[in-house]
């Protein structure tokens, strides 16, 4: 039996991994100070990641060392207007993607 490969899909929030400032460590840090800036964030660690073939985390804890702090990761917000259909609480558009549903399919033994 072989296994196969698994695949994942990395959100590079819209920056390309294969610029310079992604080369290595230090060329990131240089990329940080001559930009005057003291913190990076996750599309950030994605590119060096991608690029270095290391861990986030590896990543981060060496940039932290250097003095650079990680961005708060802002979670992007969905206002409900006053029309909205009050009935989207477990789905829809409403809905919180990492609530789970209702309950009614694990109490009664249907969950998938």
């Amino acid at each position: 039996m072989t296994r196969r490969p698994i695949r994942v899909t990395i959100d590079f929030g819209g920056l390309d991994p294969s610029d310079n400032e992604f080369g290595s460590i230090e060329d990131f840090v240089e990329f940080l100070v001559d930009d005057d800036q003291e913190e990076f964030d996750w599309r950030h660690l994605n590119c060096l990641g991608s690029r270095l073939g290391r861990s986030n985390r590896s990543i981060r804890k060496e940039l932290e060392g250097m003095g650079f702090t990680l961005a708060d990761r802002v979670p992007e917000a969905k206002v409900r207007g006053f029309h909205a259909n009050p009935h989207d609480r477990w789905y829809g558009p409403g809905s919180c993607p990492s609530h789970g549903g209702s309950g009614w399919a694990q109490i009664i033994g249907q969950a998938d």
